[in-house]
């Protein structure tokens, strides 16, 4: 059995070996969704390049990689936010004592009642040390118990939010997140 260190040490090596092998199309497809909204050339290019570091975990942690990019599109607006484009945090994680922190406004919710305020959010080097923190979430103590349980990213997302810790604390959440993992699966990721 891989120690923890190790394992991400072997999973950041191979994210970047995806990265570094990633090489994009000059022509990218037209995908419309069942709603017919369509994504965008630069929703695309952003999903494709962070496709080969979520199909990655997945082999690794066992967490379906169409959640992942569903979740990372949802958190960062497709790579816009300054969070990811600036900060390479690309799922909205906070900030640990005495970790690089920038503070921004976002919105969290407790008991169904939701309010903006300001939160420290992690800042990452780069957008391998942000995918690789990402990565740490789903196997943190809250979350182990759910790794390759489900192929299924939409199963996927009500076990994150089954347990006494939620994922998220959005009372959408799981409506949220299921529209993107729809528009993912249905451009063919």
């Amino acid at each position: 059995m891989i120690n923890d260190k190790k394992k991400y040490f072997f999973l950041g090596g191979l994210i970047l070996l995806y990265f570094t092998l990633n090489k994009k199309s000059d022509k990218q497809p037209e995908i419309k969704t069942k709603n017919k909204t369509k994504l965008t050339d630069k929703q695309i290019s952003f999903i494709n390049s962070i496709l080969p570091a979520t199909k990655t975990i997945e082999k690794q942690l066992g967490v379906p990689y169409q959640f992942i990019i569903a979740q990372i599109c949802l958190e960062s607006g497709f790579g816009k936010s300054s969070l990811t484009s600036k900060y390479f945090n690309f799922g909205g994680i906070k900030a640990l004592k005495n970790q690089p922190s920038v503070k921004l406004l976002t919105t969290e919710c407790k008991a169904g009642i939701c309010k903006k305020v300001y939160q420290n959010f992690a800042v990452f080097k780069t957008a391998l040390d942000g995918l690789m923190a990402q990565a740490k979430i789903y196997s943190n103590k809250y979350f182990k118990k759910y790794l390759n349980k489900t192929n299924d990213p939409f199963e996927y997302v009500k076990l994150l939010q089954s347990g006494s810790i939620k994922y998220a604390t959005s009372p959408t959440y799981v409506k949220d997140i299921s529209k993107l993992i729809e528009i993912v699966i249905k451009a063919g990721f």
